[in-house]
């Protein structure tokens, strides 16, 4: 049976709805076909996850206050905030 794609407005909801289905997928209390169409949904939520979180990382900068002076500084995936 074909599913309509689903549409998320906002990174939190699409987060909120794909931990109900992991938490439906660990009890397993869902039926064989329940779960396969519940695992596609939760693919695709994941992949939008992931999308939006590396287009907002590109837009991420970290500003810092060096001199009394702020400059901008490009965010580098896995630097923390103390430098490291």
């Amino acid at each position: 049976m074909p599913t309509k794609k689903k549409t998320y407005k906002d990174f939190e909801t699409a987060l909120e709805r794909l931990e109900e289905i992991t938490g439906q997928l660990e009890s397993g209390a869902s039926k064989l076909e329940e779960s396969l169409t519940l695992y596609s949904e939760g693919v695709e939520i994941a992949a939008f996850c992931s999308r939006t979180l590396s287009e907002t990382e590109k837009k991420v900068t970290i500003l810092k206050e060096r001199n009394k002076q702020l400059f901008e500084e490009s965010f580098e995936h896995g630097q923390s905030d103390d430098g490291e």
